[in-house]
C-alpha cells in the first residue's frame, strides 16, 4: 500500500497554492518467517505473540532453535552460537547468555535475524551460525517515548514495565530504557537412573520442583553525535541486574531391583544469586566519500559478575522410613567475566565491486574461586575436595579481507578470516594447567544466483569455530543432590565444522534451504558415573566427528481475504559416536518438526494470530528428546493511529511444551522429564507520545536497510 502526504504551501513568487511532497510511506505486509540477503529473518514487529514472553521465548520461535536441558539455546542440535543485540555481540554463552535473555522483554523486538553461513567479516565463533536480535527502533526525527505495562500469569503472577525515550535531531541523536520484569517460573520434573551402593545395584527415582523468584532490571543509554558531515561517534551502555532466587527440592527414592524400599533422600538446596551485566561500547565512523565507503572503529568493555551463595541440606531415611542422616553443605561461588576489544573495518564499495577489510583484538579473564563447607559438630568445615579455584584467560587477534564481485545478474561475495588464539585454563588446587594455542584460517563463499525475476539461488559454505563456553571449562560443582551434579570439563576442546547452505526462493515467497554441518570435536553433554559416590556428574564434552542436515521449508498461503497462513517444515538427520562400556556406539536419528503460523485480520481492526510447533525426537549429546508439540495465540488491538496498543497473548495453550530425553549410552540408563510453566496468559499496553520535529534526510533508507 503507498500512502502519499501532501503539505499545501503558497509559492512566493505567483501566489498560487501548491500541493508539496511531504514524505511517502510505502507499506507492506510482512511474512512471519522469510528470508532476506540470505538470513532467515522472524518477524515480531507486529506480532500479537510477544506479550508476556521473554526473547529467551521468542528465540523457540526461530526454525531450527531448541532448548537442552539445562535451558542452554541449541541450534541445530549443537549450542555452538553467537549472539548479537542491534549489530552488537553480547559475547555470552551458556547459562550467563540464557539469562540475560530470558530477561529481555519480546514486545522490544523488532525481528530476530538467523545467519546460517556467515561471511568473514564476522567472529569465526558459532558453528551453529550467528543470531541478530533487532530491537523497535525509531529513525525519524523529533522525540519518542514509549510506555508499557504488561501482566501475565502461569504459575504466578508476573509484571513487566518499560519506558523507552528518544531524542533525534540533525546532529544528535539520544536514547534510553529502563525496563523491570518478574519472570518468576518453575520447573517441576522426573528423573532416575541405576546406582552402585555399597556394592548393590538400586534404582533411584527422583522428583523435582524448582521455583525462581526472579527480579530484573534492565538499562540501556545511548547517544550519537555527528560531529561533522564525515564524522559519527556513538556511545552504548546496556546493563542489567538479576536479583535471582531459587528454592530446589529433591524427593529421592531408592529401591532395591525387586521393588523393596532401601532409602528415601529429601534435598532442599536455596541459593541467592544476582547477576550483573555491564556492557560499553565506543564507536566512531568515518565517511570517506558519499559512495558509502567508510572506516568504522568499536571498542567494547563488558563486565559480568556472577554471585552465588547456596544451603543444601539433605535428609536420609532408612527403607523403614526412620531418619539415619542428616547432611548440610554451603556453598559460595562468586563468578566473575571481563571481555575488552577492539576492532576497525573499512568498507570500499565500488561500480562493480565492493571490498571488505578489517583487525580485531579481544581479552577475556574468568575468575571463579568456589568454596564447600560442610556441617560437622556444629560448626561449618571446608570441603577441600570439592573447593577450588579456576582462572581462565583468552586472547584473540583476528584479520579479515573479504570481496564482493557482481558478474551481470549473479553476486559473488568470498572471504578469508585469520584468527590466532592463545588460552590458559587453570585449577589451582591441583596445579592442572591447560594451555591451547592455535591459529585457523576460516574462508567463506557466498554465490547470489537469480534465475530470474521469479527464481533465485543462494549457495554458501564457510568454516567455523565453536569454543567452549566459560560455565563449561569451570570445573565447579552445581548439585541438584547427593546423587547428581553439573560440573564443567577444563580439558574440553574448541569445536571446528565446515557449513554448507543452499537456499531457493521463488516469488520471494516460497523458499527451501538445505544445510549440511561437518563439525570435529563436537561438543554435547556426556554423563559420567562418580566412583568414589556412585553419583551422576553431567558434564559438556568432545565427541567425534558429527555431521548434521537439515532441509527446511517455507510455504505461505492465502486461505481467504483476511487469513493467511505460513507453514514452515524441517526434516533432519544427525550421526555421531558416542562412548559405551563396550568402545563406541554410532548414534544415528532422523527428525522432523513443523510450524504453522496463522494470521487473522477480525473486524473492528482485530489481528489475530495462532501458532503450532511441533518437533520429533532429536539427539542431542548422549541423549535423545521425546516429541514436542505446543501451541499459541494472540490478539492485538491498536488505536489512534498505532499509538495506544492492548494486547492479549497466551502461551503453551495446553501444557504440552516438556524437556524429556533419554540417555543412549549404556554408561547409565539416566532419563529426565522436565514441565516448566510455560502455559501462561499475558495482557500489556503500550502507548506511544512523540512528535516529529524534522523529517528524516539522506541516511534515513541506509540506516532502516542496516536494522
Amino acid at each position: 500500500m503507498l500512502q502519499i502526504n501532501c503539505l499545501l504551501a503558497q509559492d512566493s513568487a505567483t501566489g498560487r497554492k501548491t500541493d508539496t511532497l511531504q514524505e511517502v510511506i510505502v507499506k507492506g505486509k510482512k511474512q512471519v518467517i522469510e528470508i532476506n540477503k540470505g538470513k532467515i529473518v522472524l518477524n515480531l514487529q507486529n506480532s500479537a505473540l510477544t506479550s508476556g514472553i521473554s526473547v529467551f521465548d521468542a528465540l523457540k520461535k526461530l526454525p531450527g532453535v531448541t532448548i537442552g536441558q539445562d535451558e542452554n539455546i541449541l541450534l541445530r542440535g549443537t549450542s555452538g552460537i553467537n549472539v548479537m543485540i542491534d549489530g552488537k555481540m553480547t559475547y555470552l554463552s551458556g547459562k550467563a547468555l540464557t539469562t540475560m535473555l530470558q530477561g529481555m522483554s519480546a514486545e522490544n523486538l523488532s525481528k530476530i535475524e538467523l545467519l546460517t553461513a556467515p561471511s568473514a567479516e564476522f567472529d569465526a565463533a558459532g558453528n551453529a551460525g550467528i543470531i541478530n536480535i533487532v530491537t523497535k527502533k525509531r529513525n525519524a526525527l523529533g522525540y519518542a517515548i514509549d510506555l508499557r505495562s504488561g501482566i501475565s500469569i502461569g504459575k504466578y503472577w508476573m509484571v513487566n514495565e518499560n519506558i523507552t525515550a528518544s531524542l533525534n535531531t540533525k546532529k544528535w541523536s539520544l536514547y534510553g530504557s529502563l525496563d523491570y520484569n518478574t519472570p518468576h517460573r518453575v520447573m517441576t520434573g522426573k528423573s532416575g537412573n541405576t546406582v552402585a551402593d555399597n556394592g548393590e545395584k538400586m534404582l533411584i527415582d527422583r522428583a523435582t520442583e524448582n521455583v525462581f523468584k526472579i527480579r530484573y532490571y534492565t538499562y540501556r543509554v545511548g547517544a550519537d553525535w555527528q560531529a561533522g558531515r564525515k564524522h559519527l561517534l556513538s556511545f552504548n551502555y546496556n546493563g542489567y541486574f538479576d536479583d535471582f532466587v531459587a528454592a530446589k527440592s529433591s524427593r529421592l527414592k531408592m529401591y532395591y531391583p525387586n521393588g523393596m524400599a532401601y532409602s528415601d533422600i529429601y534435598t532442599q538446596n536455596n541459593i541467592a544469586e544476582p547477576y550483573h551485566y555491564d556492557a560499553a561500547n565506543l564507536s566512531y565512523k568515518f565517511d570517506i566519500d558519499t559512495s558509502g565507503k567508510k572506516i568504522t572503529t568499536d571498542a567494547h568493555y563488558i563486565s559480568y559478575r556472577n554471585l552465588s551463595d547456596g544451603l543444601m541440606t539433605s535428609q536420609t531415611s532408612n527403607g523403614d522410613g526412620n531418619p539415619t542422616r542428616v547432611s548440610t553443605l554451603r556453598q559460595h561461588q562468586p563468578g566473575f567475566i571481563t571481555i575488552k576489544s577492539a576492532k576497525t573495518d573499512i568498507d570500499l564499495p565500488y561500480k562493480s565491486f565492493s571490498l571488505k577489510a578489517g583487525i580485531k583484538y579481544a581479552i577475556t579473564s574468568n575468575d571463579n574461586a568456589y568454596r564447600f563447607d560442610s556441617l560437622a559438630a556444629g560448626g561449618f568445615v571446608e570441603a577441600e575436595t570439592m573447593s577450588n579455584h579456576f582462572k581462565y584467560e583468552e586472547k584473540i587477534f583476528a584479520v579479515y579481507t573479504s570481496v564482493l564481485q557482481k558478474f551481470n545478474k549473479t553476486v559473488v561475495e568470498a572471504g578469508l578470516r585469520f584468527e590466532n588464539t592463545y588460552a590458559k585454563g587453570f585449577t589451582v588446587k591441583q596445579d592442572l594447567n591447560n594451555t591451547w594455542k592455535y591459529t585457523r584460517l576460516f574462508p567463506s563463499l557466498s554465490v547470489d544466483y537469480p534465475v530470474n525475476n521469479n527464481n533465485k539461488i543462494n549457495v554458501s559454505v564457510s568454516r567455523r569455530i565453536n569454543r567452549p563456553s566459560y560455565a563449561d571449562l569451570n570445573p565447579v560443582r552445581w548439585y541438584n543432590d547427593q546423587y547428581f551434579y553439573y560440573s564443567g570439563n577444563p580439558e574440553l576442546q574448541p569445536e571446528m565444522a565446515w557449513l554448507f547452505s543452499v537456499a531457493y526462493s521463488l516469488h520471494s515467497k516460497y523458499i527451501l534451504t538445505a544445510t549440511y554441518g561437518l563439525r570435529d570435536h563436537y561438543m554435547g553433554r556426556q554423563l559420567i558415573v562418580d566412583p568414589s559416590t556412585g553419583a551422576i556428574k553431567s558434564q559438556t564434552a568432545n565427541f567425534n566427528n558429527a555431521k548434521r542436515l537439515d532441509l527446511n521449508m517455507s510455504v505461505p498461503f492465502n486461505i481467504m481475504p483476511f487469513w493467511d497462513l505460513q507453514l514452515n517444515s524441517g526434516l533432519n538427520y544427525t550421526t555421531y559416536p558416542i562412548a559405551v562400556t563396550a568402545g563406541l556406539k554410532q548414534l544415528s536419528q532422523w527428525g522432523v518438526s513443523a510450524q504453522l503460523q496463522q494470521q487473522v485480520r477480525l473486524p473492528y481492526d482485530l489481528q489475530l494470530q495462532v501458532s503450532g510447533f511441533f518437533y520429533s525426537p532429536e539427539l542431542l549429546g548422549i541423549y535423545k528428546t521425546a516429541t514436542v508439540f505446543f501451541m499459541d495465540a494472540g490478539i492485538k488491538k491498536s488505536f489512534f493511529k498505532n499509538n495506544l496498543v492492548l494486547q492479549l497473548t497466551g502461551s503453551d495453550l495446553f501444557s504440552t511444551n516438556r524437556y524429556k530425553a533419554m540417555s543412549q549410552t549404556n554408561i547409565t540408563d539416566y532419563y529426565y522429564h522436565d514441565r516448566p510453566d510455560s502455559r501462561r496468559i499475558a495482557f500489556s499496553i503500550r502507548y506511544h507520545i512523540g512528535g516529529k520535529l524534522l523529517h528524516k534526510k539522506g541516511n534515513a533508507i541506509e540506516e532502516q536497510e542496516r536494522l
